[in-house]
């Protein structure tokens, strides 16, 4: 008698990492078994994921914060269909969803298993790589500039890294929440794209300084909110382009993620008269558990209500997922090479058959 697809083991075909180097060197497709899930865990047959900066640093081994050994699966999220579910997951069972996966790795696979606090329902009218692309930019961006920063109509919101998979979903959040969206991109060509968003200005850091592009847009008052996702030297000169009681959100590392080890000078901040403004993406069932170690997460209830209002402003039309490139699962090593040499634009989304 054949087991239940809730207790029997998923093989999968899977892009492992069997040494910690550039990805198109240490990348192995390998046929692996995806376990039963255990407590408040689900189990997906993957139809699509990203590939993200943080999968590159987990490959090469310099994200001190999640320190993988060879050989694993990389990959933070993916949206597909549920076919096995742990104890308190159960109602998922058959349902399309997109979440990030159990330990912050294991979807660049054809199956994988999603933590259950994350996930979120993927509507009929929603395909699963525009709810890939979507996942991850809208919800942090929505954690960032609207919780975090509290974004209102009428700010000057400044969004690093504009053109890309998650800066560009920051943009268009910012301008439906009526702002005014300063863009940096790299390219004049990408400048174009940040333009096409719809940012009100757009700067090509690598011919002018984006602080004297701010200054002179801002008639030298500065932006209300800085959307960082770069940090180093980017980091320290973001603080000579803040307002009065603005906020400086410090969202990622992509210059270098050693960075993250390090402390930041509060010192800007005080002079500055604005706010340094921390933002860390993860999903808990209770977030009494983190808190006693003092870390803040959002609660499964913040997520649901989040992605229910990033899904009626993509109803509406005012947000689309932005999808730079369609890739087979073939070309996850090339994919991340694009990605990592800033050659793309948007999400690099794999679609599954």
């Amino acid at each position: 008698m054949a087991e239940s697809p809730s207790t029997a083991a998923a093989p999968a075909r899977a892009w492992v990492a069997t040494r910690l180097a550039a990805p198109i060197d240490a990348l192995e497709i390998q046929s692996v078994d995806i376990p039963v899930p255990g407590p408040g865990e689900v189990r997906i047959a993957v139809k699509a994921f990203c590939l993200d900066f943080n999968d590159i640093d987990t490959i090469y081994g310099r994200y001190f914060l999640l320190p993988f050994q060879p050989p694993f699966v990389p990959g933070m999220a993916a949206a597909g269909v549920v076919d096995a579910v742990g104890p308190g997951a159960e109602t998922l069972l058959g349902k399309r969803v997109v979440g990030t996966t159990v330990g912050a790795k294991g979807s660049y696979a054809s199956a994988a298993l999603l933590g259950s606090s994350s996930v979120q329902l993927v509507p009929s009218w929603l395909g699963f790589t525009d709810a890939a692309a979507m996942y991850f930019p809208y919800l942090l961006g929505w954690l960032a500039i609207r919780t975090r920063a509290r974004v209102q109509a009428g700010d000057i919101v400044l969004v690093h890294a504009a053109a890309g998979g998650i800066g560009s979903g920051v943009v268009q959040l910012a301008k439906a929440f009526g702002a005014t969206v300063i863009a940096t991109a790299g390219t004049d060509e990408k400048v174009k794209f940040c333009y096409d968003l719809g940012a009100d200005y757009a700067v090509n850091y690598q011919a002018e300084s984006f602080l004297d592009f701010v200054n002179d847009v801002t008639n030298g008052r500065g932006v209300n909110v800085a959307f960082d996702t770069i940090g180093g030297q980017v980091t320290q000169d973001t603080f000579k382009a803040m307002a009065f009681n603005g906020r400086h959100l410090i969202v990622g590392f992509s210059a270098d993620i050693g960075v993250e080890e390090h402390p930041v000078s509060l010192q800007p901040g005080i002079y500055g008269n604005f706010d340094v403004c921390g933002v860390c993406f993860a999903f808990v069932d209770s977030p009494r558990g983190p808190r006693a170690f003092g870390m803040n997460f959002m609660s499964t209830a913040d997520g649901v209500a989040m992605w229910t209002e990033i899904l009626q402003l993509a109803k509406q039309g005012r947000i689309r997922p932005v999808i730079g490139r369609h890739l087979t699962f073939d070309e996850v090593p090339s994919g991340l090479q694009a990605l990592e040499n800033r050659e793309t634009t948007g999400r690099n989304v794999i679609t599954l058959d």
